[in-house]
């Protein structure tokens, strides 16, 4: 039996345990605030050109930097001080002088580095402009078209892909399906769906001259991007591309079809997948990379590319699919197993997780 006393001596040890569960959360809370608020001077950074002007400087003051982008002194100073309290910049109090290190600058401002990440901050920033948007699908039928987005988000996905497709591609995704390589080799006819700007397809027809590539996508200007983007490349005639959506690809015959993070984007990624499967001739290879997630929602909390991935499929992936026919909304996250059944369902054989890299599931099957 519990006495008075007895209740009276746990009571504040239960309140401090109460106590410490607030202070741990607002904690973290507080901490996700920090990178949201820093998101956006990242965003920055990159679009006025700031992270470029300082790649392979050295030290430089405020007043070096705001000269050399014709940028406003003050605020230039505010900048960098935001960079070094989230320690992107080094900042030496003695000389008055901020450095961007090489090792931040290969993820900040050099394209071709495999570390490149800062066109997500394009992204994010097309997400908090499209709030009202979302929250208006919250209280609707749940569609947000694609298209209705800021262009700084088309931007941003392409730049935040681009890196995945020049060091993935051909070095670890493609490899990964048995006889793919082989087929690109020795000619191949490849159908994108939702090839956005078009950077994987001209990359494909780069590496493997004897294929020939035509991307489909839904957006028209990510459609006349593409081809703005193939003009600059010479005008490859293994490339081409056509607005459509993935009921519309076609004719076919093709022996290869790839969805580069665009299945779970579709609102109606079964029937896409059946029509990938008639276009395809006997033998053709399905491909689909989506992002890394887990198929238990517990094996992913926590987990700082889970977590970006679910803030996407909530404000992003799932309402775009909303808004198309088929509303099937399959969203970002949500493992393999659920893809793979997909697959099998549309009728393909071979249904395999290819690779996990960590950032990028690759599936595959033979039709």
């Amino acid at each position: 039996m519990t006495t008075t006393t007895e209740r009276d001596a746990t009571a504040p040890a239960a309140t401090d345990t109460a106590q410490t569960r607030v202070e741990e959360f607002l904690g973290r809370l507080v901490t996700d605030f920090a990178g949201a608020s820093s998101a956006l001077t990242i965003a920055l950074g990159d679009r006025l050109g700031l992270y470029r002007a300082m790649t392979g400087t050295g030290p430089l003051t405020a007043d070096d930097l705001a000269a050399a982008t014709a940028l406003n002194p003050r605020l230039v100073t505010e900048w960098l001080k935001a960079q070094t309290v989230s320690e992107y910049v080094i900042h030496d109090p003695a000389a008055g002088t901020y450095e961007l290190p090489e090792a931040h600058a290969a993820v900040l401002s050099r394209p071709d580095s495999p570390a490149y990440l800062v066109g997500a901050a394009g992204i994010i920033a097309g997400q908090y402009a499209a709030l009202d948007g979302v929250e208006e699908a919250f209280r609707a039928d749940g569609g947000l078209a694609y298209g209705t987005h800021h262009p700084c988000l088309f931007s941003g996905i392409e730049r935040y892909f681009r890196t995945a497709y020049v060091h993935q591609i051909a070095q670890t995704w493609f490899p990964a399906v048995p006889g793919l390589v082989e087929r690109l080799e020795r000619g191949a006819r490849v159908a994108d769906v939702g090839c956005g700007h078009g950077v994987a397809d001209l990359l494909i027809g780069q590496t493997w001259p004897a294929s020939a590539v035509t991307g489909f996508d839904a957006h028209e200007p990510s459609i006349a991007q593409a081809r703005a983007k193939a003009i600059e490349a010479g005008s490859p005639g293994n490339v081409s591309f056509r607005v459509a959506d993935a009921a519309g690809i076609g004719p076919g015959p093709f022996d290869v079809v790839v969805f580069f993070d665009a299945l779970h984007d579709l609102g109606d990624p079964p029937a896409a997948l059946r029509r990938a499967h008639e276009v395809l001739a006997d033998g053709g290879i399905v491909i689909a990379v989506e992002p890394w997630s887990t198929d238990r929602l517990e094996d992913g909390i926590g987990h700082p590319t889970v977590r970006i991935g679910y803030a996407s499929s909530t404000t992003l992936c799932t309402p775009g699919s909303l808004a198309q026919p088929g509303r099937y909304g399959l969203g970002t996250q949500g493992g393999p197993a659920k893809r793979l059944d997909l697959l099998a369902e549309a009728g393909f054989r071979d249904v395999r997780l290819a690779a996990d890299t960590g950032f990028n599931l690759v599936l595959a099957a033979v039709k």
